[in-house]
C-alpha cells in the first residue's frame, strides 16, 4: 500500500468512527426522548449514519485494508453523558437534542477536514454526497431544538 493510498485508508476509517458515534449517538438519543417525532428523526438519522459507515467500510475494503468497525472512545464518553443526563432531567427532549446536535456538529466538522485532503474522485463524490446528507440531518435536528413537540 502506497503512503497516499494509506493516508486515505485512515481518512475513511476516522469517517468510520465519526459515523459510528453519529449512530450510535442518534440511537442512544431515540431511546431517551418523549417525543415520538423526535424520536423518529433521531431513528432516521442513526440509519443514515449506518448506512454511510457501511459504505465507507465497503470503500476501506476495496483498498485492501481493513475497515473500522466502532466509534471513538470519546463519542462512548458523549453517549454515556446522554445517559446521565436522562438520570438528571428525565423528559428534557431539548437536552438530547441539543446533544445530538453537537454531534452532528463535529462530525460535520470532520467531514470538511477530509474534503480538503487529496483522494480519489469517485471517493471524493461518497464523502461529499455523504457530507450534504449530514448537513441535512443537522438542520433538522436543529430546527427541532426549542419546539414544544409533545
Amino acid at each position: 500500500m502506497t503512503n497516499a493510498q494509506g493516508h486515505l485508508v485512515g481518512t475513511l476509517n476516522h469517517l468510520i468512527e465519526v459515523g459510528k458515534d453519529g449512530e450510535l449517538s442518534c440511537t442512544t438519543g431515540a431511546r431517551e426522548v418523549q417525543s415520538p417525532e423526535i424520536r423518529a428523526i433521531l431513528t432516521g438519522t442513526a440509519e443514515t449514519c449506518r448506512a454511510s459507515v457501511m459504505e465507507l467500510q465497503a470503500l476501506v475494503t476495496s483498498l485492501g485494508a481493513q475497515p473500522r468497525d466502532r466509534g471513538s472512545m470519546g463519542g462512548a464518553l458523549h453517549r454515556g453523558w446522554m445517559e446521565v443526563l436522562h438520570v438528571i432531567a428525565p423528559h428534557n427532549d431539548d437536552a438530547v437534542l441539543q446533544l445530538c446536535e453537537r454531534d452532528e456538529e463535529a462530525a460535520r466538522r470532520e467531514y470538511q477536514a477530509a474534503l480538503t485532503g487529496d483522494m480519489p474522485a469517485e471517493v471524493r463524490a461518497v464523502v461529499q454526497r455523504q457530507y450534504e446528507g449530514m448537513q441535512w440531518h443537522h438542520q433538522r435536528i436543529h430546527a427541532m431544538r426549542g419546539m414544544q413537540v409533545h
